[in-house]
């Protein structure tokens, strides 16, 4: 009997075979892999992206809200408002609390919770009764703003007087007076530098006048 010739596969073409699946696969999972962290990235921004969004409307609404309060000063005129390049005070007409009446002071600032991690972070307490500075805020919870921040930079947009043209600067210098606008410019821990935001101060210096409600130039509380 004739023993019939049996087709296979040699031990050389099943390792090649073996060796183009293995390369195949690796190419594959390389392509998922990418589309799985391009998603991410996307997802990534579009949420930072949302956040900062939602940050920048609740920062222009507690802006747009300035009150022009002035501290309770029977010498000199002081409204209660300090602004600086890194951080800014001021008194916001919107309650300290949802069970609480009346003005709340506002303290914005970069502070840090760990190495190279910085955030903007928002305080907010109540004025107390003989209110001659922004003390309060000290013992107040923060709030945070914007997570992961580089730096941050505020100006200020007025003058010392109606007369002259206002101007922008990196601190406001005149205690007897309000900027009209407010600009914040944040730079992201990746260094990304986010689109100015400015904020106009709705309610003019007349608000914060007890004693001279027909001028600009108020008067000091008499003791």
């Amino acid at each position: 009997m004739r023993r019939l010739p049996q087709a296979g596969f040699t031990l050389l073409e099943v390792v090649l075979a073996l060796a183009l699946l293995a390369a195949m696969l690796a190419m594959a999972w390389s392509g998922l892999e990418f589309a799985l962290r391009s998603w991410d990235l996307g997802m990534a921004t579009g949420q930072r992206t949302a956040d900062t969004r939602l940050s920048q409307n609740f920062l222009r609404r507690e802006l747009s809200e300035l009150f022009p309060m002035r501290w309770k000063d029977p010498m000199t005129l002081r409204f209660a408002f300090e602004g600086e390049s890194k951080r800014l005070k001021f008194v916001s007409s919107r309650p300290a609390g949802l069970a609480l009446g009346g003005l709340a002071l506002v303290g914005l600032a970069v502070e840090s919770d760990g190495p190279r991690r910085n955030h903007l972070v928002m305080r907010r307490a109540l004025p107390d009764d003989a209110a001659r500075d922004f003390g309060p805020l000290e013992k107040a919870e923060g709030i945070i703003l914007f997570p992961d921040v580089e730096s941050i930079e505020f100006a200020y947009f007025g003058s010392n007087n109606d007369m002259n043209d206002p101007l922008w600067s990196d601190a406001w210098a005149y205690p007897g007076r309000i900027p009209l606008l407010v600009r914040l410019r944040v730079r992201s821990a990746d260094g990304v530098v986010q689109p100015d935001f400015i904020s106009r101060v709705m309610l003019g210096e007349e608000a914060g006048c007890l004693e001279s409600a027909f001028q600009r130039n108020c008067r000091p509380r008499r003791p």
